[in-house]
């Protein structure tokens, strides 16, 4: 539960301290989720530099755990910034749009 806290806390520390944002969308997925690679696949056609992207596999325990935390129960689903903002089968477009919003 606390390994993805772990490894995440140094960058987040650094970043305060340089006064920099940095961007990060997560993809919770499952390997037999066929909407899952479809998502994975247009979130990287549209990922602009900067952005950090991470992938979550939901039946891993890091991921169960966190997916448990966040309330999801759905996949695909991509939160930005560690907040929920989509869920299902989603288009580039919508994509863009959530994102356009944190950067």
């Amino acid at each position: 539960m606390g390994e993805a806290i772990i490894v995440m806390m140094p960058f987040v520390i650094y970043m305060a301290a340089n006064k920099q944002s940095m961007t990060l969308i997560e993809l919770y997925y499952s390997d037999i989720c066929m909407n899952c690679h479809y998502v994975r696949n247009q979130i990287i056609d549209v990922l602009p530099k900067g952005v950090m992207f991470k992938e979550i596999n939901v039946t891993s325990l890091e991921g169960t755990e966190r997916a448990k935390q966040l309330g999801i129960e759905e996949v695909p689903t991509i939160t930005i910034n560690g907040e929920v903002v989509l869920i299902g089968r989603v288009e580039k477009d919508e994509i863009r749009e959530e994102l356009e919003e944190f950067l």
